[in-house]
């Protein structure tokens, strides 16, 4: 027993809405974890078991550029889903997440998810469209700090 309960789950923003049934199944597979400032929660080309809903604290996500440098992609914070790479093959991280200060989640075992979301398709399309909503709004948030980017390197070089 993971000690999580489906009234602990309801109670996140991505899982808000959800049918009992459907968080009972959560519950199961899934724990609370704690995590201190600097815990790497995954690895940018490792293989994605895992996946966690942020209750407190900030988690960055970044990838390698150029130099060696870590360009920190987005920050994550309470309410938040953490692992998009679990639900589609070939369920490899594109990015590193490392917690950027001490960070409380519920971290689920996303075999088991999948397995769930195989026996009962209602759970598998309600994960489905969270995590999609999720994807979506990080890919509206990545393009307006590109244009953000754009708009400072324009400017620096004397265009428009």
């Amino acid at each position: 027993m993971s000690g999580v309960t489906p009234a602990d789950l309801a109670g996140h923003a991505f899982l808000r809405g959800m049918a009992d049934g459907h968080l009972a199944v959560l519950a199961r597979v899934c724990w609370v974890a704690p995590v201190r400032q600097g815990h790497l929660f995954f690895a940018e080309g490792d293989t994605a078991r895992r996946f966690w809903l942020i209750r407190s604290g900030h988690v960055a996500l970044d990838v390698h550029a150029p130099g060696g440098h870590q360009l920190i992609v987005e920050t994550l914070g309470q309410g938040d889903l953490l692992g998009l790479s679990w639900l589609v093959p070939p369920r490899q991280w594109q990015f590193n997440a490392t917690a950027v200060e001490d960070t409380m989640t519920f971290e689920f075992n996303a075999d088991a998810v999948l397995a769930a979301c195989e026996s009962d398709a209602g759970l598998g399309y309600q994960l489905v469209r969270r995590v999609m909503s999720a994807a979506l709004s990080r890919l509206q948030a990545t393009r307006i700090r590109m244009l953000d980017l754009y708009a400072a390197s324009s400017t620096a070089r004397g265009g428009p």
